[in-house]
């Protein structure tokens, strides 16, 4: 029997595109493991320990935040997000509710209507 999750946050397994940068360095890579609303596992190697790292995600609203590298082992790193931006954190949610969405079967949530221009009398 499995313990008690002592994670803070749910994770959500996904693919997207993603780009790490690190100082000078920057890694793609389309092999992300899961997202949760406190980080990121991505199948990336050689980023030691402690690094901090730029994160970028590809989604219909594209999700940028900084990071510290928690976990680097041979499956890939684990990604804290350590500074969002309210715009970043409010698609980071959106992102999160469409994979959760997905997860579960259900449709994509709907897009709320545009306002119809008025006519001109």
């Amino acid at each position: 029997m499995e313990g008690p999750s002592l994670r803070s946050f749910p994770r959500l397994s996904f693919e997207r595109r993603i780009e790490l940068r690190l100082n000078r360095r920057t890694i793609r890579t389309r092999e992300a493991g899961n997202l949760s609303a406190g980080g990121v596992f991505v199948h990336a190697r050689g980023l030691p320990l402690g690094s901090p790292v730029h994160v970028k995600i590809a989604a219909a609203h594209p999700f940028e935040a900084e990071g510290v590298v928690r976990y680097s082992g041979a499956g890939g790193v684990g990604i804290e997000f350590t500074a969002i931006t309210e715009a970043n954190r409010q698609r980071l949610d959106q992102l999160i509710e469409e994979l959760t969405r997905e997860e579960a079967g259900l449709p994509r949530s709907p897009r709320p209507p545009r306002p119809r221009a008025r006519k001109r009398r």
